[in-house]
């Protein structure tokens, strides 16, 4: 039997292309820890959960806390006005229209859905969608336009059924530790992804959003968002009231429901928030967060989503503490004013200081903690920011020894299709593994591209085992004659590259803050200081240097 088992593996692993979906599903199968049944779940009460009904409802009810304002409101007349003022407004008649839906829209959207995303609550999947008769799309159109003329967002396009991922590290008999991944309707998106565009259109094309705000981690949400907040800031920024009004009643009487194993929760309300995957919700919570405020006394603020760092250089700690706990106070009023709530906890304070030959002291003797709404903001040696572990001396030293445990799991993981003994072709296994490895090993390399090569060498060392165990190769191949054989460029090489592109885009960015950033001077070779442009002229390692002259030899014994 397991002989069987063996051939048909290595028959699979012989045929399998780049394109073939198996590809992909070995990857992902070998990458994760698998299935793992959801123990029971503790209840508020310590009373436990234990069939799936019961789970199904308890995670249910701690999704529909989170999408609720669960703290009393900071000001009660704030929030009053606020709601009476987005109720008066919202009852008159639009004074604008909207450019109306074409056909050319429609299939275009159509055409770019995903056909293996699962469908929502109505049942119908993006194949089906895809397939749609030329008639089909046209009574689509005229749904569209009917639903702008009227400024209405059909009630099944907001109903989600949600299904629970068990967070990373967290205890699994936790209901809190479950992340909520919504399924919404694909018909429902295609007409979010039409406000979209011309909400889009108008936020940018009138260069209302803020330069602090950097991004937003598509499928996420913010919870908290309180929607009169929201419609009320929509006005300020004179957004066409036709579209503040489909986007009003788009946010109203939405529901959920929790789906686990085949069984389904009680249907609940969500109370605050903007919904998780739709394709609006990182708009608005731009959106929403678009008048938080800057500080006047130097401090900077930078904004990735619902990620939020305040910034400040200075000649001490004791110089630098008081405006950064100024501008941490400022935002702290902000934030309960407009019904966000700050997890404490989560917050951390880094000190980065460059001293030549001694360690930097990270908070000078006497200087206090920072403190958010009376709890203290730890200072911390490390702290991972955006999926970069910075360090007090930006060594970079814990960031490239985490990736490089995380790379060395995947290998391990992908062994059987990457080691010596494996039938899979060399071609399949270099992409194997620059989709899974390499990208773990230079995510973010810009940023960590300049550290030191000794410890930049540690990544390499990795690239070399794979170059040799997939090549099965005698130990007296050089390392650079397999780079050379499996086209692939040196770790130090890639990294290179990748910052002389970010480099050159960031400096011509629309973004004055990015452009400012990436185009300073970087400091000479002898500084003891170096910062990521060091890379862009340093001279290429003697690593390096083998493998680009034995790739030209082999171009020109090609030619």
């Amino acid at each position: 039997m397991f002989e069987v088992k063996n051939e048909e593996w290595s028959n699979l692993m012989e045929d399998i292309s780049p394109t073939h979906q198996a590809f992909w599903k070995v990857t992902k199968a070998l990458k994760s820890e698998g299935y793992l049944p959801t123990p029971p779940l503790k209840k508020p009460d310590s009373s436990l959960a234990v069939d799936d009904l019961e789970k199904a409802e308890c995670i249910a009810d701690s999704i529909e806390l989170q999408c609720s304002h669960t703290l009393p409101p900071h000001d009660i007349q704030h929030i009053t006005h606020i709601e009476e003022e987005v109720r008066h407004k919202t009852s008159l008649d639009p004074l604008d229209d909207l450019s109306p839906v074409s056909r050319d829209e429609v299939q275009k959207l159509v055409k770019g859905l995903k056909a293996r995303k699962a469908p929502g609550l109505d049942g119908i999947s993006n194949k089906v969608i895809k397939c749609f008769p030329t008639t089909l799309l046209s009574l689509l159109v005229a749904i569209f336009n009917a639903c702008l003329k009227n400024c209405y967002f059909p009630p099944v396009w907001k109903e989600a059924e949600i299904i629970g991922i068990p967070k990373p590290g967290k205890p699994r008999n936790l209901p809190a530790s479950y992340r909520p991944i919504s399924l919404l309707s694909g018909l429902g998106k295609i007409y979010e992804k039409i406000l979209k565009t011309r909400l889009s259109d108008y936020l940018f094309g009138k260069g209302l959003i803020i330069n602090e705000q950097f991004g937003f981690r598509p499928n996420h949400s913010c919870l908290q968002v309180w929607h009169a907040g929201l419609i009320h800031k929509l006005y300020l920024l004179k957004v066409p009231d036709r579209l503040i009004l489909i986007i009003h009643n788009y946010l109203t009487d939405r529901h959920f429901v929790f789906k686990h194993e085949n069984t389904h929760s009680s249907k609940r309300k969500i109370r605050a928030g903007v919904p998780q995957g739709s394709a609006l919700s990182p708009l608005l919570y731009s959106v929403y967060t678009n008048d938080i405020p800057r500080s006047s006394s130097g401090v900077q603020l930078a904004l990735f989503a619902d990620d939020t760092a305040l910034y400040l250089r200075g000649q001490t700690e004791r110089s630098i503490y008081p405006l950064l706990q100024m501008a941490i106070e400022e935002l702290a009023r902000w934030f309960q004013t407009w019904r966000i709530e700050v997890n404490a906890e989560k917050s951390a304070a880094i000190s980065f200081l460059y001293r030549v030959g001694r360690s930097p002291i990270v908070v000078a003797r006497g200087t206090p903690p920072l403190r958010i709404n009376n709890a203290p903001i730890p200072w911390q040696h490390t702290y991972k920011y955006l999926g970069i572990t910075l360090d007090r001396n930006l060594h970079f030293r814990d960031h490239i020894k985490r990736v490089r445990k995380t790379a060395i799991f995947y290998q391990s993981r992908l062994k059987g299709m990457l080691g010596r003994n494996s039938k899979l072709s060399l071609r399949n296994k270099r992409t194997l593994y620059l989709m899974c490895i390499r990208t773990v090993l230079t995510y973010a390399s810009p940023v960590f591209a300049h550290a030191a090569p000794n410890r930049l060498k540690k990544l390499q060392v990795l690239q070399n085992k794979f170059c040799r165990t997939a090549t099965d190769a005698h130990w007296c191949v050089k390392n650079s004659v397999l780079h050379r054989d499996l086209d692939l460029p040196s770790i130090r090489k890639y990294m290179k590259d990748a910052s002389e592109r970010f480099f050159s885009i960031a400096e011509s960015h629309p973004n004055p803050l990015l452009s400012a950033a990436a185009s300073y001077e970087a400091p000479p070779p002898y500084h003891f200081i170096r910062r990521p442009r060091n890379i862009i002229t340093d001279p290429p390692d003697d690593f390096t240097a083998e493998v680009e002259r034995l790739r030209d030899l082999n171009k020109q014994n090609d030619d």
